[in-house]
C-alpha cells in the first residue's frame, strides 16, 4: 500500500475524531496565560518554542475535573507515543527499570531522565526538550509543521485525561463554533462527495440555494472558476461559506444535462435546522431536536407555538432525541426548563466533586401545559440529550423509550488560546436531578426496545443494537455499572429485507434533516400508542396507565417474532416439565478444516441431541470471540423434543480484505428452564488473500489539435490543455479488482482539473494498463511550477498509492522542423523522455540498436513516434541516423518511473500466528533504487523503526528486519511498513494472538 506521507493521514484521521465526538460544552472565552503568545508561521518551525504545552498543562492543572487523573509520566509518555504516529522516522523507548524515556529521532538519539519529575512543570520542560529535538532532526515535511507536532503532543497528552479532552487546531475550532452556534455565511445546501464529484445532498428551506433551483443530486463541477474535481469535503464547503451578501458562481450538472450552467448564488446567514416538528393525528405533536445551539431553546418555542396553532391544544407530546449527542449547556437545561415549574435539572461537581452547583427549573408563564409527554432515546443520545431525559423522568414529568443512552455525564470548557487553537476541557461531572451519575451508564429508560430480525442470514434475537458507548472510550472517566431496571422491556420484530446477490449497495448518504417515516417507526408508533391511552402528564401514573398497553404490544410483537421464526422451521414456544435432563452437543465447520479464506465463506453448524425426558424450549446458542466477525452469533434451535436432534447453522462471509490470523470462537447456550447444554470451543483460521501493489508512470501529452496553445513538445506552458497519460501496474501478489485513479490539484484555482478520475478495472499481477486524466493550464499562472496528488486507489483491499507531483512551467521552445527519419540507438539504457526535456519523464530505458522513426526535430532533440499517436523524445546526441533498410520500428519496453518496495517475511505465516510474549520477527525489504526506512506497528504503537541512510548506494536497495516485539494478551495487529526515497510506502500486516487456548475438535 502506498502513500506519500502516512503521517499526513494519520493526522488528518486524528483530528476528524476529535472533531466529531460528542462533548457537551460551556463556551468561554478564557485569559491566556501568556500575552505575548503569538501565531506561528512556518518559517518559525526551526525555532518553534513550543510554549503551547506549557499552557495547555497550567489550564490542566487548575481546572481538570479530576486531579487524581493527571499524571504526568503517563502524559510526556503518550505525548511522545503521538509523536510517532505522525512521524515515521520517530521512536520513543520507555525503560521501566531505569524509568528513562529515549527519543530517537532515525539516527540520533536523547534520553530523559523520568524519574527527575515532581510535579507538571518538570514534565512540560522535557516535553517541549523533546519536541524541540523532534523538530531540529526530523526530515522536512510540507504536511507537517511544527504546529501539528505541538497539537500532536498536546492531543497524547491530554488522550490520558479522558477521551473528550482535546485541542482543536486554528481549522478544526473555527468548523466547531459553526457547529455550536449553528449559523455561518453560506448558501443553505447540504452536500457530500460521490464519486469524487461534490454533489448536493439536500437543499435547506427557505435559503439561496433553494431559490435558485438547486436540488438534491446536482454535480457542482466548479466553484468561482475552480474545479471541485476531487476537493476534500471540507474545502469544499470552506469555498461554498462565505460573507453574507458576497457572491458565488457555480458551475452545475443537473440530472439528464448534457452541459453544466452557470448559477450565481448571494450568500446568507444560514441557520442550521436545530428542532423540527410536525402535527400528529389526534392532537399529539412531534418535535425532533438534533442538538444544542445557540438559538434551539428558542428554536424550541416557535415550533411548539405552530403545534398548538394547528392543534389548538397539544394533548400529548413525543420527543426525539435519539442521535442527539449534545451541545451548549445552558441550552439543554433551558429546554428541560420548559417543561418543568419545579425542581432541579442538572447538579453539576467539579474537581474531587465539588464545588456542588444546581440548577433549579423555574415556573414562568412561557411554562408548557401539564400534558403526557414521551422522550425518545438510543445510544446516540449524549450529553444535553441526557440531561434533558434525565430531568424530565426524575422530576416525574415524562416517560423515557428506546434504548440506553451513551452516558456520558461530564461537561467540557472550551477556552480559546492566543495562537488561534481552543482547548477543551473535561472540568466538571454533571448528575441527575436525583444526584444520578449517569457516567459511563447513562439514562436507562423506562420502557426498553429491542429490534428483533429474523430473516434467514440474520437471525437477531438477543444482541440487540451494537453500539459505540462512553464505556467503550479508551481512558473514560470512572464507570458506575450499577444501572437501573428499565419499568418494561419490549423486543419488537423489525421487518427487514433479505438482500437478493445482485443487489447494489445503498447510496451512502441521505437527507440528515428528513424527519423519520411516522407510519413505519416503531419508537413514534409505540410512543402515539402510549400517549393516546392516558391524560396524565406524570411519570408514575403514566407508566402504570400504559400496562395494558405493554401487555398488548408484547403480546402482538412476540407473535410477529414467534411467526418469522416458524418460517425458519424453528418452534419458539414456551414449556415446562420434569424429568431427567440430559443433552449433547457437537459442531462442525465448512470447510470442515476450520479454515476459511478471505473473500469466501465458512459455515458454523451446532447440533444438539436431548437425550433427556422432557423437551428442551427456547434453545439458543451465542457465540464470543474477539474477532468480532464470529462474535455474538445466535445459534437458534427453539424447542427440542426430547429424543430428538436439531442443528443450526449461520455462515460468515471473509471480507476480501481480512488478515491473516486464527482466532478463538465459544458458543455458551442457554436454555428457557435454565436446562443448559455444555458450552462449546472451536478455532477458526483466516487465510488473507494476496494483495495488490501499485506501480506507475505517466506522461504529458499537450498534442491536441483543439488547443491554439498546445504545442505538441511533451512539455507544460500556460495557456495548454493537457491531457495526463497514466500506467499503472500491478507488481503485487495478488489481483485489484475495483481500482480508480484521482488526479487533485494542491497549488490554486489556475489548474483547472477537467478530468480527475478513471477507473481501471480489474488489474491481475503483472498487469498494466493506462487511464487518461486532464487539467487545464490558466494563462493567468504565475509560478513557474504546480503540484497534483496522483492517488490509485483500490477498494476492496484499501491498498493505495498517494504520490505528490510536481509539474514545471517551461517556456515555448523552438519550433520544430517536420522530417521523416530513421534512427538507431548507440548505447544501452538510454533514455526515451517523455518531454523535450532532461527534467520530463522516462518513458523507456532502450537498448543499443533500438530502432526509432522521428517525425519532427530540432537541433537538440528527435520526436519520436509512438503507438496512439503519441509521441516520445530523444537527445540529438544519443541517436544517430540510419540509411539501413530496416524500418520497423522496435518495440520498447516501459519503463516504471515509479515503483514501491517490497516486503518479504523471511518465515511463513502459520508460523508466527501465535506467540509468547514476543513475537520473533524477520523480513527482507528491498526497492529498485533506494530503501529508505522501515518500521513496525503493533496496533498502531511503534515498536521498531530502522533507517537505511548510513548504507552504501548498492546496500540501500535492501533493508533486513530481524528482531522480536512485544505482544500484548489477545490478538495484536502486526503492521510492517516500508518507505523508498521517493516517499513510496508498502505495508504488510497479519495478526498474532498471544495467550490464546487452542480448541480441540469434538
Amino acid at each position: 500500500m502506498k502513500s506519500k506521507s502516512m503521517s499526513r493521514y494519520l493526522l488528518i484521521t486524528f483530528l476528524s475524531l476529535f472533531s466529531v465526538s460528542c462533548l457537551f460544552i460551556l463556551l468561554n472565552k478564557t485569559f491566556g496565560l501568556e500575552p505575548r503568545f503569538e501565531k506561528r508561521t512556518e518559517k518559525d518551525d526551526t525555532t518553534y518554542k513550543f510554549r503551547l504545552t506549557g499552557i495547555v498543562s497550567s489550564y490542566v492543572n487548575r481546572l481538570y475535573v479530576d486531579p487524581e487523573r493527571i499524571k504526568t509520566v503517563e502524559m510526556l509518555k503518550e505525548a511522545l507515543s503521538w509523536e510517532e504516529r505522525v512521524i515515521p522516522e520517530v521512536l520513543t523507548d520507555f525503560t521501566e527499570n531505569t524509568n528513562t524515556e529515549t527519543v530517537t529521532v532515525d539516527d540520533v538519539s536523547k534520553t530523559y531522565d523520568l524519574s527527575k519529575i515532581r510535579r507538571s512543570k518538570d514534565m512540560v520542560e522535557i516535553l517541549q526538550d523533546s519536541l524541540t529535538f523532534i523538530n531540529t532532526y526530523r526530515q522536512t515535511n510540507e504536511a507537517t509543521t511544527a504546529n501539528d507536532i505541538e497539537y500532536t503532543a498536546i492531543n497524547g497528552m491530554l488522550t490520558q485525561l479522558d477521551p473528550h479532552s482535546i485541542i482543536l487546531p486554528p481549522k478544526e475550532f473555527n468548523e466547531f463554533k459553526i457547529g455550536t452556534t449553528g449559523k455561518f455565511g453560506g448558501l443553505g445546501m447540504v452536500v457530500g462527495l460521490r464519486d469524487g464529484i461534490l454533489t448536493v445532498i439536500s437543499p435547506i428551506e427557505g435559503t439561496p440555494a433553494v431559490r435558485a433551483g438547486m436540488k438534491a443530486g446536482d454535480k457542482i463541477i466548479e466553484i468561482d472558476g475552480e474545479s471541485t474535481i476531487n476537493m476534500n469535503l471540507t474545502e469544499s464547503v470552506g469555498k461554498l461559506r462565505g460573507d453574507p451578501g458576497t457572491e458565488v458562481v457555480l458551475s452545475v450538472l443537473t440530472e439528464k444535462a448534457a452541459q453544466p450552467k452557470q448559477v450565481t448564488l448571494k450568500r446568507e446567514i444560514i441557520a442550521i435546522p436545530t428542532v423540527e416538528s410536525a402535527s400528529l393525528d389526534n392532537g399529539l405533536g412531534y418535535i425532533k431536536i438534533r442538538n444544542f445551539q445557540d438559538d434551539t431553546s428558542q428554536c424550541l418555542n416557535e415550533h411548539l407555538k405552530r403545534l398548538k396553532t394547528t392543534n389548538n391544544k397539544i394533548k400529548g407530546l413525543i420527543i426525539d432525541l435519539r442521535n442527539n449527542s449534545g451541545g451548549l449547556l445552558d441550552q439543554a437545561i433551558e429546554v428541560a426548563d420548559k417543561f418543568l415549574d419545579k425542581g432541579p435539572i442538572v447538579v453539576t461537581v467539579g474537581p474531587s466533586g465539588h464545588p456542588r452547583e444546581i440548577q433549579e427549573s423555574r415556573k414562568t408563564d412561557t411554562d408548557e401545559d401539564p400534558y403526557p409527554i414521551v422522550v425518545l432515546v438510543d445510544a446516540g443520545s449524549a450529553s444535553g440529550a441526557e440531561i434533558v431525559a434525565g430531568a424530565l423522568k426524575e422530576n416525574n414529568r415524562a416517560v423515557i423509550t428506546g434504548d440506553r443512552s451513551f452516558g456520558k455525564g461530564s461537561v467540557q470548557q472550551l477556552i480559546e488560546l492566543m495562537d488561534g487553537s481552543a482547548l477543551k476541557l473535561t472540568i466538571a461531572k454533571y448528575l441527575t436531578p436525583l444526584f444520578t451519575d449517569i457516567q459511563s451508564v447513562g439514562i436507562t429508560p423506562d420502557i426498553k426496545l429491542i429490534p428483533v430480525t429474523a430473516t434467514k442470514d440474520n437471525i437477531n434475537l438477543f444482541r440487540g443494537i451494537v453500539a459505540l458507548r462512553e464505556e467503550d472510550l479508551k481512558q473514560h472517566l470512572d464507570e458506575h455499572p450499577k444501572g437501573e431496571t428499565p419499568f418494561a422491556t419490549i423486543k419488537y420484530f423489525l421487518e427487514t429485507k433479505e438482500k437478493e446477490k445482485t443487489e447494489e449497495p445503498e447510496e451512502e448518504a441521505g437527507d440528515p434533516y428528513k424527519l423519520p417515516d411516522f407510519n413505519t417507526d416503531f419508537h413514534v408508533l409505540f410512543a402515539k400508542k402510549l400517549l393516546l391511552n392516558t391524560t396524565s402528564s406524570e411519570r408514575e401514573a403514566f407508566l402504570q396507565n400504559s400496562l395494558s398497553i405493554i401487555d398488548e404490544t408484547t403480546r402482538a410483537e412476540e407473535e410477529k417474532i414467534a411467526n418469522a421464526l416458524q418460517k425458519l422451521d424453528i418452534n419458539w414456544s414456551a414449556g415446562a416439565g420434569a424429568g431427567t435432563l440430559k443433552s449433547t452437543v457437537s459442531y462442525s465447520t465448512s470447510p470442515a478444516n476450520g479454515k476459511a479464506r478471505a473473500g469466501e465463506k465458512i459455515t458454523l453448524t451446532v447440533s444438539v441431541a436431548n437425550t433427556g425426558e422432557v423437551p428442551l424450549y427456547q434453545l439458543r446458542g451465542i457465540s464470543s470471540s474477539k474477532n468480532g466477525l464470529f462474535d455474538k452469533l445466535e445459534f437458534i434451535m427453539g424447542k427440542i423434543d426430547k429424543g430428538a436432534a436439531k442443528s443450526y447453522s449461520t455462515t460468515v462471509e471473509i471480507p476480501k480484505n481480512s488478515l491473516d490470523r486464527e482466532d478463538e470462537v465459544s458458543i455458551k447456550f442457554e436454555e428457557l428452564n435454565h436446562n443448559n447444554p455444555k458450552d462449546i470451543k472451536l478455532n477458526i483460521l483466516t487465510e488473507a488473500l494476496p494483495r495488490p501493489l501499485f506501480a506507475y508512470s505517466y506522461q504529458i501529452l499537450d498534442n491536441a489539435k483543439n488547443s491554439p496553445k498546445n504545442n505538441g513538445d511533451g512539455l507544460i506552458q500556460t495557456g495548454e490543455d493537457i491531457d495526463l497519460l497514466v500506467f499503472v501496474k500491478n507488481v503485487g501478489d495478488g489481483p485489484a479488482e475495483k481500482n480508480v485513479v484521482t488526479l487533485k490539484n494542491l497549488s490554486n484555482k489556475e489548474i483547472f482539473i477537467k478530468n480527475g478520475r478513471a477507473e481501471i478495472g480489474l488489474l491481475n499481477p503483472g498487469e498494466m494498463k493506462e487511464v487518461k486524466l486532464s487539467f487545464f493550464v490558466k494563462e493567468t499562472l504565475s509560478s513557474d511550477k504546480f503540484n497534483m496528488d496522483m492517488i490509485v486507489t483500490d477498494s476492496i483491499f484499501g491498498t493505495f498509492l498517494s504520490n505528490k507531483l510536481t509539474f514545471p512551467i517551461t517556456p515555448n521552445k523552438n519550433k520544430l522542423t517536420q522530417t521523416s527519419s530513421i534512427l538507431k540507438i548507440g548505447r544501452n539504457h538510454t533514455p526515451l523522455y517523455s518531454g523535450m526535456s532532461f527534467n520530463s519523464t522516462i518513458l523507456s530505458m532502450m537498448k543499443e540498436g533500438t530502432i526509432l522513426i522521428s517525425d519532427a526535430k530540432n537541433p537538440d532533440w528527435f520526436r519520436i513516434t509512438l503507438p496512439d499517436n503519441r509521441h516520445g523524445w530523444i537527445s540529438a546526441k544519443e541517436a544517430v541516423e540510419s540509411n539501413g533498410a530496416e524500418n520497423k520500428p522496435s518495440t520498447l519496453e516501459p519503463f516504471m518511473q515509479r515503483t514501491p518496495p517490497t516486503i518479504a517475511l523471511s518465515k511463513s505465516l502459520s508460523n508466527i500466528l501465535f506467540g509468547n510474549d514476543r513475537l520473533p520477527l524477520s523480513a527482507v525489504i528491498e526497492d529498485d533504487v533506494c530503501v529508505k526506512h522501515a518500521y513496525i506497528l503493533i496496533n498502531n504503537d511503534k515498536v521498531y523503526y530502522k533507517s537505511n541512510k548510513t548504507a552504501t548506494p548498492k546496500e540501500q536497495t535492501r533493508l533486513e528486519i530481524n528482531t522480536d516485539v512485544p505482544l500484548k494478551e489477545g490478538p495484536n495487529v502486526v503492521t510492517i511498513v516500508a518507505r523508498d526515497d521517493q516517499d513510496m510506502i508498502t505495508i504488510k500486516s497479519f495478526v498474532a494472538t498471544r495467550a490464546i487456548t487452542v480448541a480441540k475438535g469434538p
